[in-house]
């Protein structure tokens, strides 16, 4: 790959301007023209390989195998590049259902509809580093969620969203190529911003918005087992490493 691909915030004194979640997505995410690409993705709000629940239920499938010792951060970048398949396919999902129901308002529905577009752009960015050689496809499945229950799908989102972060804590002590922690750092501070949006929806102007002082830091493994409730194929991980920091978090004293 001849350009690693670049991400850019703008100025963390813009926050002073923002007034809905909306705003803090648009400015501290990728809503708006923050998110430089090589020129050879071409991302928009549509989102073709997602949104499809093949058949199967979860690790049911065939073995995807993330080796950790592959050069230059392969493995932690398909590491993240899985949980970002899932992530995508799950607000594709959620988006594609407002046509037939009532579940979320029009505010909703825009604020989960930025979310999906963040989580598309992640996606196709690790796509387009991992290339044909490292990528893969995974098949996400949901079990019986109903994703016409508001409840449902916002408790699922927060879970993930979770996920993610802890996924991204825990991973990036690995890498060692500095531009890749710099990017997982720009992707984690976004998918923590999903995590608080999300959380204020379900209860709007309370600590939840951010209930916690440091975000919990976990384990690929640990990761790996909660992501394959979700994926029908049978995820499995090579050449683990065996050191792990947990970080000051209450939840993290074993990952």
């Amino acid at each position: 790959m001849s350009e690693r691909p670049r991400l850019t915030i703008p100025d963390a004194g813009m926050l002073g301007t923002a007034r809905t979640r909306r705003d803090v997505l648009k400015m501290m995410a990728m809503g708006g023209a923050i998110v430089l690409l090589p020129s050879a993705i071409a991302c928009s709000d549509d989102d073709p390989d997602g949104g499809i629940t093949g058949p199967g239920g979860p690790n049911t499938g065939n073995a995807v195998t993330i080796d950790f010792a592959k050069p230059g951060d392969v493995g932690v970048l398909q590491f993240a590049y899985a949980l970002e398949q899932l992530e995508a396919d799950f607000y594709t999902k959620v988006v594609a259902g407002f046509a037939g129901s009532s579940a979320f308002n029009a505010a909703e529905q825009t604020i989960l509809t930025d979310i999906k577009n963040h989580e598309v752009l992640h996606r196709e960015l690790f796509k387009a580093a991992l290339g044909t050689t490292n990528g893969f496809s995974l098949t996400p499945t949901y079990g019986n969620l109903n994703f016409s229950n508001r409840t449902a799908v916002l408790n699922a989102a927060r879970d993930f969203e979770d996920l993610g972060v802890a996924a991204y804590n825990g991973a990036g002590q690995y890498l060692t190529v500095p531009g890749n922690l710099t990017l997982a750092g720009k992707i984690v501070s976004v998918e923590a911003r999903h995590a608080a949006v999300i959380r204020d929806l379900i209860s709007p102007k309370s600590v939840d918005f951010a209930p916690n002082a440091f975000d919990d830091v976990r384990r690929p493994e640990t990761v790996r087992v909660a992501a394959q409730g979700f994926v029908v194929d049978k995820l499995t991980f090579a050449n683990t490493p065996a050191g792990f920091s947990a970080g000051p978090g209450t939840n993290n004293t074993t990952g």
